[in-house]
């Protein structure tokens, strides 16, 4: 049996998405609030679900649940968010210990940290489009190598392949700069 909201919507009915919207909305909330534990955090996620669910309305099946669907793009994008938050936090604790922990750093150390930052940039832009766009997933936004390869509808072995030539890249670009990251991580322990 088909569902006649989804039909409208996929036809583009505003009242009907509307109709959804006021329909689900403080579930939605509610659910992805039980994931991130931060109210607003969760209404923004579920607005982006909304926009989603509006920017792809061609592609809903009236044959499916459309409040399976909205429950399931609230999850993912809910644990995308706690990903891309841990993946930030890490980042955060990172730059504490480099610049604000450890100020004893010679100038000479510090000075290589910021060539450090500059070279970085650089060499993340030597890597080719599609390369880099896989690696920023997978380092940036914490996604996992299938994850990625459903999001590039690539293969895991592509994403693979794709992401040690980028680590080579990488390895290449910075060799001059393992002293620098010596350091850094020697301080991490203390």
């Amino acid at each position: 049996m088909k569902d006649q909201l989804a039909l409208r919507i996929r036809l583009g009915d505003e009242q009907a998405f509307e109709l959804l919207f006021r329909k689900y909305y403080v579930r939605l909330c509610g659910f992805a609030n039980k994931f991130l534990n931060n109210p607003e955090e969760a209404r923004e996620i579920i607005q982006e679900v909304f926009i989603k669910i509006w920017e792809g309305r061609e592609e809903i099946d009236p044959e499916d649940s459309l409040k399976s669907y909205l429950f399931k793009i609230a999850q993912n994008q809910s644990l995308n968010r706690l990903r891309k938050l841990k993946v930030e936090s890490k980042y955060k604790e990172i730059y504490k210990l480099v610049y604000i922990e450890h100020s004893e750093f010679s100038s000479y150390e510090s000075l290589m940290v910021r060539e450090l930052d500059k070279n970085i940039i650089t060499a993340l832009n030597t890597i080719p489009p599609k390369c880099k766009r896989i690696f920023e997933l997978s380092r940036n936004e914490g996604l996992k190598y299938s994850e990625i390869a459903e999001v590039m509808n690539i293969s895991v072995k592509t994403v693979e392949a794709q992401m040690s030539k980028a680590l080579n890249i990488l390895r290449f670009e910075l060799k001059d700069y393992l002293e620098v990251l010596i350091v850094v991580l020697i301080l991490a322990d203390l």
